[in-house]
Parts: structure tokens; C-alpha cells; sequence
């Protein structure tokens, strides 16, 4: 494995305990493999300039990424050099988008970044994609048949692109897609009947299948089971892959489980019952090298299954309620905020609620603590079906803010505004005039419809009249009218404040997903496979594509994946036969570092495929009349 390899390279070549040697596109370099001394607190991945080029009708549009930790004040000190064909093309010094109308497919372009007057490395070479969006070819599973011992005997079914996440896996600097396959019989835990395995498949951006986890018969397939994780959770450059597996997992080598617990167990038996439902049996967390998909360490799941009926109901439903995410919670040594993320994985929504912070650090996946309801550490019924992470208090420990309630970094309840259950969840500085960041939950139950509440405190800022529930809702900055965000549900009738409450303009015609495309700060709306302007027309639609998720209509995934600062779009073809990652090409004087090395945001994209899938929002107000970012408290190791 590519670790081994390293470390064997390290060794021979006399590097001290704290170095190792990183096999680079251009050689060997000496690299710290987690310093000291960072200059930053939160670790965030080291990225290459993200340049995308994308054929025009007026030349060739660009677009690269700002780097977190070089976001200077003042910002004059840093600008950008592009060039064409290897010569000097234009400097650019307040987006870090450009459109050269003297553009061409057959051009190659480099962008390197000028810092205090000194030119730094190019960027890899690119040439202009023909269209708006990158092809990725996919290797659809076969069909298979549920096994006759099932209440829906040898019923057949196929595999469709489902969720993904990304992360560098390779370690050079380019995100790789985690994609997980969704068989045709996926289930809802509130329905019965056998489904087929789920697997999860990585490639890369040029279209490389790097390997396929097959997760197994007792891994249940359906939008509440499977919440894969991807981020360097050691800080060694390269991206894992952690998600809950079974006996019957076979890792990215074709291999079963081996380590841990999985070691003394009979990988052959299936446990589901009739009804398709696993509710006996050992369960595992994996950790899975991202590069090869070989499992590198497993343990017994957490919270554990325990008793059924203690989640809620006595036929699995509440049980197999899932969630995850990443975070920078607090070091299980001596308290302190870690630099490197833990692993964070949930069970149970509505009733009983608990939730586990691992740690995957020196080739070793350890337990830091578990928050549970039954305990007295996380509260009862103020979940929702999604989860967002940040620091509300900002101590440099970010907070799980499970929806009407937040739990501490440390696993201590912190508070809970007590208003029930949320469908959906979405948490950002929605109210700039205010300091830090706010909740918006859309609730699925009487008496509230909505609340906009302060994580910290869980102080309610905003609350929806009486009413029936909401089964969708949102909230961002789309309506230059009105200041901070405005947020909706689909039935509250009107777009209103997030500040007041107030009616400030006309329901969207979605309330769905949310992306920053066009050239303003306005955040755009996105439903089905469509994006479109409040107010406005659409900008972006693919007739070829398909969504995921019915009735939520979601992406594969929204991120800030490539170019400037504003989002992607994954999208799936309708055939599954490839992924479509859409960048705009609008042309923008906003210059913004890449959101993926704010690191809210980030943990943020990490639990997007998660539960209900939500849109991902910064610690910072991106809108109308924004403030200039903050210079994110980050270190990459290069």
C-alpha cells in the first residue's frame, strides 16, 4: 500500500521521525507529515489552483481557486499571473476569473499566483473543455436478485449514481469522487422488504475507476443507512474513506474484513430478517485507505444497536436511523481544539439520540466519546434528518448542531430551543447583523413550522406562527431586497426574513438546494437538474441528467470543486452511465477564496450526502452588501 511505500522511503533515506519523503507529479520533497507548529489551527487539504478552462462564445473562460492561507491583507499584495501557451497572457488582481477572448481549444493555459511582488509556481497546464461541464465516465454494477429467504423473493434490481463526497485520495492535490450506488430496491426504514448491496466506487476527475467497496447484505441500502465519510483524518495528505460496514464487506481489494472485530466473526452469514431489515448481528466502523479502498482499520460500531425498542419502535425504523459528518472537535489527550478533524457518526433521529467522535490518527481508529440521550448527553427528540457542523462559540472546537439541539465538541449536551423534530437544517451567518452564525430548522410536526434560533445559546431569533409542518425548507442570501438571508419552507406562503420574520417577496418556486453561480453574491436556487434566479429565469439546465433522491429532487453534489470560489454542480446522466460536473462561466469581480478551505464549510460538504442532503454554507455572510471574508484561521501542509 502507498503508505507502506512511504514510510519504507522515509526510512532509507534517513528522514527523522516527524518528516516523511511525498512522492509528488515531480519527484520526491520533503514534507511535514503534521507540524508542530502550525501557522493556522484548522488543518484543510492542500489543493492544487483548481484551474478549469471552458470554450466560450466569446473566447475561453477561467477560472482557479484563492488558497485559504494565502488570503492577504491588504489584498493588493497578492494577484495573479495567467498565461498562454507558456507566455504571459494578463495579471489579475481582483477575481480570480478571466475571460480571454482570443481564446481556443488548442490553447493550454497556467496560472500562478504573484505574492508581494514574487511570482510563485505555475499551476498544472489545462485546455478548455468544449462545453460547461466535465464528463466522468461510470462502471453501472450489474443487475442482481434478492435471495428467496426475503418477504420480496427473487425480485430484481439495478443500480443507479447516488450520493458522493469528495476528497484528495492520492494526495496530489485533486479531488476524487466517493460515489455511492443506490440498487433500485433501496428501502426507507419505515417500509420492509430486501434490498441489494450498496458498494461505493471512487474515480477520479479524468474518469479513472480507482476501486468498489461492496458493503454487503447486511448493510441495508436507503437514504437513512449509508453515510460515507471522506477527508484526511490523520493529516498524512491523503483522504480515507470511513463508512459503517457488516460481516460481507469486501474492501477495495476484493478482500473481506480482517482487523478488529471483524477478525473472530463469520463473514458469510447473512443476518436479515424476512423483512429485510438487519437487527442482529455485529456491526463495524471501517476506515478504507483512500487511495486502493483497502481497509485499513475496523471496530464495533458505536452507539451500538443495543436493544431495539429503546430507539423508538420494536421493527427497526428508528434503529437504523443514521447520520455523520466531519469535525474539529476536542483532542481526547488534554481537551484542546484538535488541528485534525474526528470522525463523527450518529444513530437515532426522533426519540433516543446518540452520537460518537473517533479518531483515525497513526494507523489507529479510536473511540473519543459518545453523547447520548439515554445518558443525559444529548438531548431527546431535537433531531433532524441532517446535521451541520460549527463553531459557535469561536474557540477554534466546532459544535454538532443536530437540529433544534447543539452538542459540545467534548460530547456535553450545550443547549436545545426544545421545538421538536426538523426536516431539514441549514446553518451559516444568516443574520449578518448579529455575531456568529445562525440555525434555520423547517419542522416536520405542530406547533412550528420553522425557527431560526442562535446555536450557542439556542436562543429562538425567529419562530413560524402555529401551523401544520413543513417537509422542505431552505435558507441563504437570494434577494438582493432584503438584508442577511431569507429562508422559506414549502408551505409558508411568502420568501422571509431570517432577521424579522417578515414577509420580504414571493415564494420561490423551490425549496430545495441552494449554489453561488452567476457573477453576484446572491445565492442561486437549484431543484431537480436546473438552476435558476429568484426572480428570474433559468441559467442552467440538463435535460440529459436525472436527480437523486425522490421526492427531494437533490444532486450527487454541490461544491466549490474547481475554478473561483462559486459551486458545482454533480448531476448524474439519466442512463447512470456517467457524472456531469457543471462550473459556471459567468464572469465575476468577487474574489473569494475557496470555500473549501473555510472549514465549516468543508466539514459541512463531508455531511451533504447524509440523511436528507442540504446545501453547505460557510462561518462567513456571502450576499448583497457582504462584508470582506475573514482570513480563515487555517495551515496546509505542503
Amino acid at each position: 500500500m502507498r503508505r507502506a511505500v512511504l514510510i519504507l522511503l522515509g526510512l532509507l533515506l534517513g528522514c527523522d521521525s516527524r518528516k516523511m519523503v511525498v512522492i509528488t507529479p515531480l519527484g520526491l520533497t520533503d514534507a511535514g507529515v503534521f507540524p508542530t507548529n502550525p501557522s493556522g489551527h484548522y488543518h484543510m487539504e492542500n489543493l492544487d489552483r483548481g484551474l478549469v478552462a471552458v470554450s466560450v462564445p466569446d473566447g475561453v473562460y477561467l477560472g482557479w481557486r484563492m488558497f485559504g492561507d494565502e488570503y492577504l491583507d491588504p489584498p493588493t499584495r497578492i494577484a495573479y499571473a495567467v498565461y498562454r501557451d507558456g507566455a504571459p497572457l494578463v495579471t489579475v488582481s481582483d477575481s480570480t476569473n478571466f475571460l480571454d477572448r482570443q481564446g481556443s481549444p488548442d490553447v493550454q493555459y497556467q496560472v500562478a499566483a504573484i505574492i508581494d511582488g514574487e511570482t510563485q509556481p505555475l499551476s498544472p497546464v489545462v485546455t478548455a473543455w468544449p462545453q460547461n461541464y466535465l464528463r466522468i465516465p461510470l462502471q453501472i454494477p450489474p443487475p442482481g436478485v434478492t435471495p428467496a429467504t426475503c418477504q420480496t423473493p427473487n425480485e430484481s434490481y439495478f443500480y443507479s449514481a447516488n450520493d458522493a463526497s469528495v476528497g484528495d485520495l492520492d494526495g496530489d492535490g485533486r479531488y476524487e469522487i466517493v460515489l455511492k450506488w443506490d440498487p433500485s430496491n433501496s428501502r426507507d426504514n419505515a417500509y420492509g422488504g430486501c434490498a441489494g448491496n450498496v458498494l461505493l466506487d471512487a474515480y477520479t476527475l479524468d474518469g479513472q475507476q480507482l476501486w468498489r467497496i461492496d458493503l454487503g447484505p447486511n448493510i441495508r441500502a436507503g437514504a437513512h443507512y449509508t453515510q460515507h465519510l471522506v477527508y484526511d483524518f490523520d493529516g498524512d495528505g491523503m483522504a480515507e474513506v470511513v463508512a459503517k460496514t457488516a460481516p460481507g464487506t469486501i474492501d477495495g481489494t476484493g478482500t473481506d474484513l480482517q482487523t478488529g472485530p471483524a477478525a473472530g466473526d463469520d463473514q458469510s452469514v447473512d443476518y436479515r430478517n424476512p423483512a429485510g431489515y438487519i437487527l442482529t448481528g455485529p456491526e463495524y466502523l471501517t476506515v478504507f485507505e483512500g487511495a486502493t479502498g483497502a481497509e485499513l482499520a475496523t471496530m464495533d460500531f458505536q452507539p451500538a444497536r443495543g436493544a431495539v425498542l429503546d430507539w423508538g419502535d420494536s421493527y427497526g425504523n428508528r434503529v437504523d436511523n443514521f447520520l455523520s459528518t466531519a469535525a474539529f472537535v476536542r483532542d481526547q489527550n488534554d481537551g484542546t481544539a484538535s488541528g485534525r478533524p474526528s470522525i463523527i457518526m450518529g444513530r437515532g433521529l426522533h426519540e433516543r439520540t446518540a452520537i460518537s467522535a473517533w479518531n483515525w490518527r497513526d494507523g489507529a481508529l479510536t473511540l473519543l466519546w459518545i453523547a447520548d440521550s439515554n445518558a443525559g448527553t444529548a438531548y431527546v427528540g431535537q433531531g433532524a434528518f441532517s446535521w451541520a457542523v460549527a463553531d459557535v462559540d469561536n474557540d477554534g472546537v466546532q459544535e454538532i448542531i443536530t437540529g433544534s439541539s447543539t452538542i459540545n465538541g467534548d460530547g456535553t449536551r450545550r443547549c436545545s430551543t426544545d421545538m421538536g423534530f426538523g426536516i431539514g437544517l441549514d446553518v451559516g451567518d444568516l443574520v449578518p447583523s448579529r455575531p456568529g452564525v445562525e440555525v434555520f430548522v423547517p419542522h416536520k410536526n405542530d406547533p412550528m413550522a420553522y425557527d431560526v434560533h442562535d446555536p450557542n445559546t439556542c436562543e429562538v431569533i425567529v419562530r413560524a406562527p402555529a401551523g401544520s409542518g413543513a417537509t422542505r425548507g431552505v435558507a441563504d442570501d437570494i434577494y438582493d431586497g432584503n438584508d442577511g438571508a431569507e429562508m422559506w419552507t414549502n408551505n409558508s406562503g411568502s420568501l422571509l426574513s431570517a432577521t424579522t420574520g417578515k414577509d420580504v417577496g414571493s415564494l420561490p418556486s423551490s425549496d430545495n438546494f441552494l449554489i453561488w453561480w452567476d457573477a453576484d453574491e446572491s445565492r442561486e436556487l437549484e431543484d431537480q437538474t436546473s438552476i435558476t434566479k429568484y426572480g428570474g429565469g433559468t441559467l442552467l439546465s440538463c435535460s440529459d441528467c436525472d436527480s437523486n433522491n425522490s421526492p427531494r429532487a437533490t444532486p450527487v453534489l454541490s461544491a466549490d470543486l474547481l475554478g473561483d470560489w462559486r459551486e458545482e454542480i454533480i448531476w448524474r446522466e439519466k442512463d447512470n452511465s456517467a457524472l456531469r460536473v457543471y462550473t459556471t462561466t459567468d464572469v465575476t469581480t468577487r474574489r473569494i477564496y475557496t470555500l473549501m478551505h473555510d472549514p465549516q464549510y468543508r466539514m459541512q460538504v463531508s455531511s451533504e450526502q447524509a440523511g436528507f442532503n442540504q446545501p453547505p454554507h460557510p462561518g462567513f455572510h456571502i450576499g448583497h452588501n457582504m462584508q470582506a471574508p475573514p482570513k480563515p484561521d487555517i495551515f496546509v501542509r505542503r
